[in-house]
């Protein structure tokens, strides 16, 4: 899994960096939210909000890609972001928080990702070989997982003893050193990007992306079963924090200590995932991890124990990364380098649709006196369904 490449080395540094941020963000702003208001509900619906830019920006961020310079897309999106935080300090270090200025400026700070994610994704096939690709993605997977295990413990460490704000301090900082790393990576030649970006050619550029997703039954088989699964993954994960501290009593410690845990199976996944994805067909890959996932996520009804929580977690993590590596490397093969970034855009746009639907809708049963047991049950079954129906999908016979 380990690949000689320096710009692919800068590009991997920049994402553990901008990684680790992230970390610190999705901490902190729940705890805060909780500690205020102690409101399951604004702190799932603020988790939620944070995806819906996905819906709206998506085709954008794609067109760019697939038009301009990557490299200055991620850098410029980077320092855009460091510029939002102190906005979202301000309203959140208010006596009283003002919900609706809170939700816009998650909106803000959440609108960078899908604008630089397809420059981020596409920006791989240009400095690694394409027989290095599957390798490319666990080691980028690898990252993120090492982060599951640690940036719950280090970032629930640094929102302890630094405290909740200044932790969103950290996270202003590190869109900086991810901005100066990602100047080190090679300028391709492209077009230059104007401030009177043509609307003209830029809807033409979105629809020729649309279309090719939509018309290429596989790629777009495999963004709805992602649909459904994110729908089932955010009833849960986005009221993650309020089940551990407040339906369970969790010190924060402990919380993070079960992310922790949930993280190292991801991380086998990421250090195994290329072989697996390189020997298995894509389709069978993907629909059996989908139901495996989904079975995985009942087992977290048979016990509250902080322990066994992140064990079953890591479980649900480790098909989940599987499934990942699957349809990353699968759409990076079968899809042109011109036409990618687009592409990536629009899956993404269809998979991310339901983030936010299945946050609130998780937030409401909460809310109107569910209890998180509903919750899990309902995530699992959902998930299950999803990889059943994948399988008969033409995403099955890949």
């Amino acid at each position: 899994m380990f690949i000689k490449n320096r710009n692919f080395s800068y590009l991997c540094m920049a994402f553990l960096i901008s990684s680790i941020g992230d970390w610190l963000y999705r901490l902190a702003l729940p705890i805060i939210i909780l500690s205020k208001t102690d409101s399951a509900y604004h702190a799932a619906t603020a988790f939620g909000v944070s995806f819906i830019p996905w819906i709206i920006f998506s085709l954008l961020g794609g067109s760019l890609a697939d038009n301009y310079a990557k490299k200055k897309i991620l850098i410029i999106g980077n320092l855009f972001a460091a510029s939002a935080v102190p906005l979202l300090l301000f309203i959140l270090m208010e006596k009283q928080i003002n919900f609706a200025l809170l939700y816009s400026a998650v909106f803000v700070l959440s609108s960078v990702d899908p604008l630089i994610h397809p420059s981020f994704q596409s920006i791989i096939p240009e400095i690694i070989e394409d027989n290095h690709f599957a390798e490319a993605n666990a080691a980028i997977q690898t990252i993120d997982n090492t982060l599951s295990i640690m940036g719950p413990l280090i970032g629930g460490s640094l929102v302890a003893f630094l405290g909740n704000y200044n932790a969103l301090w950290i996270d202003l900082i590190s869109f900086l050193m991810t901005a100066v790393i990602l100047t080190r990576l090679p300028s391709v030649k492209s077009k230059e990007i104007k401030i009177g970006l043509a609307i003209k050619e830029l809807a033409s550029d979105v629809f020729e992306g649309a279309s090719y997703s939509f018309r290429e039954k596989v790629i777009f088989s495999g963004s709805v079963m992602f649909l459904f699964t994110n729908f089932a993954l955010n009833m849960f994960e986005a009221n993650f924090i309020y089940y551990m501290t407040k339906s369970l009593n969790y010190p924060i410690f402990e919380a993070t200590l079960a992310m922790s845990i949930g993280g190292i199976g991801s991380l086998i996944a990421g250090f195994g995932g290329s072989r697996i994805v390189n020997h298995f067909r894509a389709g069978i890959l993907l629909s059996s991890s989908t139901i495996m996932a989904g079975l995985s996520t009942l087992l977290l009804l048979l016990s509250t124990n902080y322990i066994y929580i992140g064990f079953v977690l890591g479980v649900i993590s480790f098909f989940g990364t599987i499934n990942v590596i699957t349809y990353f490397t699968l759409r990076q093969k079968t899809v042109s380098k011109r036409i990618l970034g687009r592409v990536v855009s629009v899956t993404r746009m269809v998979s991310y649709a339901s983030i936010p639907v299945g946050s609130w809708f998780g937030g409401v049963l909460l809310a109107h006196g569910q209890s998180m047991f509903t919750v899990i049950l309902l995530a699992g079954i959902i998930r299950t369904l999803t990889g059943i129906g994948a399988k008969f999908s033409p995403l099955g016979r890949e």
